[in-house]
């Protein structure tokens, strides 16, 4: 599922500006492929699929749970940080082949990426940040075998600050009156601003839900296991 939408924005880039294809049509495909594909990698695992039948409820959420935040901190370093460096030169870039991975979304979802608000920046930022904190989680996760609880808290604690960034980042341009959007464009208004952010509203409940289990099955375990303990 996650295949499209690694390639839609390199193979976008070459239809636009190399064979000539219309930007505006493509960059509304790209944010098709890019959000059915989340939601469909995102919810394989509870799918009734042949080779999950011996999967248990708590291994289908940790499978989904572990997917969403490795994309997400994946997304924070690269896409993110990316803009966040490079905003300046991005948005006198509308027209390079270099930029147009930035440009798709700025094209229609959301024009802020290219006028780069002190409250966008901000929210960039913190994201960043987040993701530095969830790939430290992730190396202590896989180092202690998913053993160390220190490890779940601080995914937990990133599933907070997606709620709180992307809740931001939504209502400040929907209680504008949507400035930054072309709500004339079902794909731009629906699909490129909502459902392709929905992901970071939605999939952090199931974090949150996951770690709590998983830090009290660590504190229960005999012999008073630390909660910390690594591997």
């Amino acid at each position: 599922m996650l295949v499209p939408v690694v390639l839609a924005f390199p193979l976008g880039t070459v239809a636009v500006f190399r064979y000539g294809a219309d930007r505006r049509v493509t960059a509304d495909v790209i944010a098709w492929v890019y959000s059915l594909g989340l939601f469909g990698a995102f919810t394989t695992a509870f799918w009734p699929l042949a080779g999950l039948r011996s999967w248990s409820r708590s291994e289908r959420v940790e499978s989904a749970v572990l997917l969403f935040v490795i994309v997400s901190y994946a997304t924070h370093l690269t896409w993110e940080l990316g803009w966040l460096l490079l905003h300046e030169r991005i948005a006198g870039a509308r027209d390079a082949a270099w930029a147009y991975g930035w440009w798709a979304y700025i094209d229609g979802g959301d024009r802020r990426y290219a006028t780069a608000p002190v409250e966008l920046r901000t929210i960039e930022t913190l994201s960043v940040a987040n993701g530095l904190v969830g790939a430290t989680a992730l190396w202590l996760w896989w180092r202690s075998a998913g053993r160390d609880a220190r490890a779940v808290l601080l995914i937990m604690a990133t599933a907070v600050v997606h709620l709180y960034s992307t809740s931001y980042y939504y209502l400040t341009e929907v209680l504008a009156g949507f400035p930054n959007v072309d709500t004339t464009s079902f794909t731009a208004t629906v699909v490129k601003f909502g459902l392709a952010n929905a992901p970071w509203l939605t999939m952090p409940w199931l974090v949150l839900w996951w770690g709590w289990r998983r830090v009290w099955g660590l504190a229960r375990e005999p012999e008073g296991a630390a909660l910390s303990r690594s591997r």
